[in-house]
């Protein structure tokens, strides 16, 4: 097949999203399949604020990736980027093989010209929900409403619609879109993340300078991350673990500010974004992963610490409700340190049921493995019909 992205979301930010792109189109394309992958441009900053050499990820022989002038939008990442809506791709994609499908990752910017692209040349169109519209008020120049309004109008013009868990549509109402949405995860690398060998954690926390018991956040630094509560809930601790902060983020500076007011700084350790082989060593290295985040469509990072081996103490509602439950770990009140702080405390005191929620936590993630997600979104792209449209060469 011939698979056609675009995408306002991709390297060098910091995100899931741009994650899951990527190890969906590497993943794809080693199956043989051709894919051609339309992102925003980035300047140069933007790769060294996430610790990136200035150079386009190697995705493989069968990837291609379409750079789009570009301008910067208002993010925690300081990273994010919205393409200038023009006729560049469809012109790009005229007088070339049929692509099979499209697929749209962002329902603005590039997600405008999947839509166009869709609907001139016949193809069918799948859309992708990865953002919690309603948690991300502060970004956005109109009301949420009505950005919610713009969204449901935007995947009811595509032509199956998708979202890597339940809640993400669930809370824009399921009774006003056309197609009910189909959940495919977001891809988790099992064979990166994985548990520790037998005596690696030691030497990983020797190797980090961390002291134990050790508990593991990765992601943006922002204020929809609700990263102060966990602070909090560190600070009522009576024994403080160490917690790694492993991201890049405009709150950092209010957050390093919040632990010295706490009298936890000593025991916070802020890691900058960490390439995925660093990460995954973390993850070893740590005892609990913890994310009481109320933005998340799922959370790749909590999955990759699952996989990892590790409970994950999150949220008690919204699209982590769906994976963090009291087998894989411990769902808490995110808006209640105390509560945070008692699941906390309870895991990290009991090694035997920690063991019992870290086995049952890597086996769902692998669940979620890239090539079982591959597998979902081959069977997708297969039942899409082709449109009537413009006809163009069959020349690859």
């Amino acid at each position: 097949m011939k698979i056609v992205m675009f995408t306002d979301h991709f390297y060098p930010e910091l995100g899931g999203i741009q994650d899951s792109v990527m190890l969906t189109a590497r993943s794809l394309g080693a199956r043989g399949h051709g894919v051609e992958i339309f992102a925003p441009r980035h300047p140069e900053a933007d790769f060294r604020r996430g610790g990136h050499a200035f150079a386009e990820p190697d995705l493989g022989a069968n990837v291609v990736i379409h750079r789009r002038m570009s301008w910067r939008v208002a993010s925690s990442t300081q990273q994010s980027r919205a393409a200038v809506p023009s006729p560049a791709s469809l012109l790009a994609l005229l007088g070339r093989r049929r692509p099979d499908v499209i697929h749209s990752h962002s329902f603005f910017g590039l997600g405008l010209e999947a839509l166009i692209a869709g609907r001139v040349l016949g193809v069918p169109v799948v859309g992708t929900n990865h953002t919690n519209v309603l948690a991300f008020g502060p970004y956005i120049p109109v009301p949420v409403e009505r950005a919610a309004d713009w969204v449901v109008g935007y995947y009811n013009r595509c032509d199956a619609i998708t979202a890597p868990s339940r809640a993400v549509f669930a809370e824009l109402g399921l009774q006003r879109l056309r197609h009910a949405p189909q959940i495919v995860s977001n891809p988790i690398d099992t064979q990166r993340f994985h548990p520790a060998a037998p005596g690696e954690q030691p030497r990983l926390l020797r190797a980090f300078g961390l002291a134990g018991p050790l508990i593991v956040y990765a992601g943006r630094l922002a204020a929809e991350k609700n990263i102060e509560a966990i602070l909090h809930a560190m600070a009522i601790l009576p024994d403080p673990p160490t917690l790694a902060l492993a991201g890049h983020g405009a709150h950092e500076k209010a957050l390093r500010q919040l632990a010295a007011e706490l009298g936890i700084a000593h025991r916070v350790a802020f890691l900058g974004t960490l390439a995925p082989d660093r990460l995954a060593e973390l993850l070893r290295a740590a005892d609990l992963f913890v994310m009481m985040s109320t933005s998340e469509t799922q959370s790749m990072a909590s999955l990759q610490a699952m996989a990892s081996g590790l409970p994950v103490v999150a949220t008690d509602h919204g699209a982590l409700a769906e994976f963090v439950t009291a087998a894989t770990g411990q769902p808490a009140d995110p808006l209640d340190p105390a509560a945070i702080a008692s699941a906390i405390g309870q895991l990290l005191a009991d090694p035997l049921a920690r063991s019992q929620k870290a086995e049952a936590a890597r086996a769902l993630a692998c669940r979620h493995s890239i090539d079982a997600v591959t597998d979902a979104w081959e069977r997708l792209y297969q039942t899409m019909q082709p449109r009537s449209g413009l006809a163009w060469s069959t020349q690859s």
